[in-house]
Formats: structure tokens, sequence, C-alpha cells
């Protein structure tokens, strides 16, 4: 399978459609035969773009997450080279710190899930300012309706 890369990565990526599967489980018949059932329809294949910073979870297209603001990423992480990658944290792990409830109430990260990050992530909070670790420095991304 020849697939063209755009110059996002992903924009030549075929769908992920029975008639793909047909050909990998062709051209690659050992391995496709040791993939589990539910991984050979191609309903449950999704691609992901957006990673949480700290944890590396996946964040779906549309699916609630927290960003750091623009104006306090930019000019304080010189890691981010080039281009500016959105420092994103999952919904998830919002919700193992804080629990599902207090989660949806809370909105934005708080001082709990800071320590929680700082602890449990220290390589990945190594590489942000102390600004990224304020309350105001970051804003809910909701999903679009």
């Amino acid at each position: 399978l020849d697939l063209p890369i755009g110059d996002d990565g992903v924009s030549g990526l075929p769908e992920p459609d029975a008639a793909l599967l047909d050909g990998m489980s062709r051209r690659y018949p050992g391995p496709f035969d040791t993939l589990p059932v539910q991984v050979r329809s191609p309903h449950c294949w999704r691609l992901f773009v957006k990673f949480c910073f700290f944890s590396g979870l996946p964040i779906a297209e549309g699916e609630m997450h927290y960003r750091v603001r623009r104006e306090v990423a930019s000019p304080s992480n010189a890691f981010l080279s080039g281009e500016e990658e959105e420092i994103a944290l999952s919904h998830e792990v919002m919700e193992a710190v804080n629990g599902e409830v207090s989660a949806e109430m809370l909105r934005l990260p708080n001082q709990n899930l800071f320590d929680y990050l700082r602890r449990q992530y220290s390589q990945q909070s190594s590489k942000l300012s102390e600004r990224v670790f304020n309350r105001s420095s970051w804003e809910m991304v909701r999903p679009e309706v």
C-alpha cells in the first residue's frame, strides 16, 4: 500500500473502510490473522491527531479537553521549537484526579491536578514554565455541537 503523505502527515491516509482492510489482509495475511476480530472491523478505527501532553492519551476530535492559553504557551516554552504545539490535557486525567462529578464542576484544572501532574509526569512538567501551573493559564475546549 503506497500512501501519499501530505504536509500534515495524515491527509494522504486512506479512510479505514472494508476495502482497505481486505487489501491489508491479502498483502499481509500472517500478521493480519493475528489481529483480534474487533480490530478487523473498519468501525473501530479512528485517527487521532491530538494527544494529552502529560499522559499521552489520545484526544478524539470534538472531545472535551483543556489547553494552555496561546499567550501563555508560546513565549514561555522554548522546547516547542518552531511550530506552536498545543499543550493539551485530557479530560480523562482531570476525572482520574478529581473524580467525575468534581471534574465537571471545576471546569478548569485545579491545584490538586497540578500537584498530581508534577508528581506523576515530572519529566513533561519540567519542560513547562511555572505560568502553565496556574488555573488562569488554561481554557476548556468543549465539543462542537
